[in-house]
């Protein structure tokens, strides 16, 4: 899946302006707007609710080109792991930065083809939510939630009740993708996210509390999924995640070790990596 950024000219309507200022923080956190003259466009219902031959091999395309594997379970997770960069970031870059919330549903979502290469993702239409002191609170595009904690309820249900809920069974029937490695996988990006987002300045300790609440959450997927820690080195302070799980990049033949944060690794190694990522700026 490609990073291009579709869609971003500016507007004037304030999610695409607030997506542009994402864009700053690494092309991942903004997410595009469809141009719905431009051929080759699949909507992501179409894909994950009745496609499974085509999202099989569009898997095993993708685990073939990036992962070098042919494996369908390393396939599988190599897809949905990007699948998830592309959605993930930037709605927690959206939520933490902006406090809106962009409406990330499958029938709201669309991927860009190119054979079984997937180079784009989108949305249909910048549908967002917002709170009530949100000065685009009037925009038609926007759905206001009445406070802080319904625009949470509203990110759990775009996301993981309309999207993700589909999306993980789909790659399970399609590319035999299992499902622990899948659920952590989803846990894997935000902490990504939010470790990126660490690094764009700002409180990290009130950042480090918002990550924690998500992974604290009993009725979220992201439960007990990893853990998140704020290190610093040489000045530098940046938030890591030790996950309860594999993404099985290990498996790839690209592959000289684990990751990072991977289960797999000893705690005090996992430390002693995060130091040396962050002493480097990574």
């Amino acid at each position: 899946m490609s990073l291009r950024p579709l869609g971003l000219d500016s507007t004037g309507h304030p999610l695409v302006e607030s997506m542009v200022r994402a864009a700053k923080l690494g092309a991942p956190f903004a997410l595009p707007v469809r141009d719905a003259a431009e051929e080759g466009w699949l909507e992501a219902r179409v894909l994950f609710q009745g496609q499974d031959q085509v999202l099989g091999d569009m898997a095993l395309a993708y685990g073939r080109e990036r992962w070098e594997s042919s494996n369908p379970h390393v396939a599988g997770s190599a897809f949905l792991i990007a699948y998830l960069t592309r959605v993930i970031w930037p709605v927690v870059g959206q939520y933490v930065r902006e406090r809106r919330l962009p409406k990330v549903t499958l029938d709201n979502l669309s991927l860009h083809r190119d054979g079984e290469r997937i180079v784009g993702t989108a949305l249909n239409r910048p549908l967002f939510a917002v709170l009530p002191g949100d000065p685009a609170a009037g925009h038609p595009d926007a759905q206001v939630a009445p406070d802080q904690q319904a625009l949470y309820a509203l990110l759990k249900q775009w996301l993981f009740e309309e999207n993700l809920s589909m999306v993980v069974p789909a790659l399970h029937r399609a590319a035999r993708a299992s499902y622990p490695v899948s659920r952590n996988a989803v846990a894997a990006s935000f902490a990504q996210a939010f470790h990126w987002l660490s690094y764009g300045g700002g409180d990290a300790q009130g950042l480090l509390r918002e990550a924690q609440r998500f992974f604290a959450d009993p009725a979220s997927p992201l439960f007990r999924q990893a853990t998140v820690e704020l290190l610093e080195q040489d000045g530098r302070r940046g938030l890591f995640a030790r996950r309860a799980g594999c993404c099985l990049w290990w498996r790839s033949p690209r592959a000289t070790d684990y990751c990072s944060n991977c289960i797999l690794v000893p705690r005090e190694e996992q430390t002693r990596r995060f130091l040396e990522l962050l002493a480097g700026g990574n």
